[in-house]
């Protein structure tokens, strides 16, 4: 039993080996809003932008417009809740090194990004709603995951297992709480 602890130690370190060089490739001057791109994505990783989309869905796009604000809102809950309270203590992996440099935080675990995990939930969960919002929302998620790793504020792994936890919170809430009907054909005033 021991000798396999000790295999599995040695290959995770050699993963974070892996990761702390590919992390730093990116140029010095990478930091938080370096980039067009890094712009839209640290604001678009916050969470009053994924409200302000909600409520906008919620005002604006009658009844299929409130099933995916309810959907997207509660998928992001949960997953919030799982990434930032339940993994996070559990894993308490370290920053990237270089994270937090000339600014306050981060000072929770990297793994998994909870910004990650939510904002691909809301995105998945409010496109089974509207499957056009896809479009819309997935290059500000990519944007936002992208600003991640290139501000060091998380571990590429970090993103993709936020974003796999997303996926998972996102197929459980369609098997148990299955989307509207397509055509928006329902009472606006339901």
């Amino acid at each position: 039993m021991q000798a396999g602890r000790g295999s599995r130690r040695l290959r995770l370190r050699r993963w974070q080996w892996v990761e702390d060089a590919l992390v730093s490739l990116l140029p010095k001057e990478a930091h938080q809003g370096s980039t067009w791109f890094g712009r839209v994505g640290d604001v678009v990783q916050q969470p009053p932008v994924w409200a302000g989309v909600a409520g906008a869905l919620a005002l604006g796009g009658g009844a299929r417009g409130r099933r995916a604000a309810l959907r997207g809102s509660v998928c992001y809950c949960t997953t919030a809740i799982l990434a930032n309270l339940a993994i996070k203590p559990m894993v308490s992996r370290r920053r990237p090194p270089g994270a937090g440099d000339n600014r306050t935080g981060p000072v929770t675990s990297s793994f998994p990004s909870g910004h990650a995990a939510t904002d691909l939930a809301f995105t998945l969960a409010a496109s089974q709603e509207i499957p056009a919002l896809f479009a819309v929302l997935a290059p500000a998620t990519t944007a936002a995951h992208w600003s991640l790793i290139r501000s060091r504020g998380h571990y590429p792994s970090d993103v993709f297992a936020g974003g796999v936890l997303a996926f998972v919170v996102v197929v459980v809430a369609w098997k148990l709480w299955p989307p509207g009907p397509p055509a928006d054909n329902d009472d606006d005033d339901a």
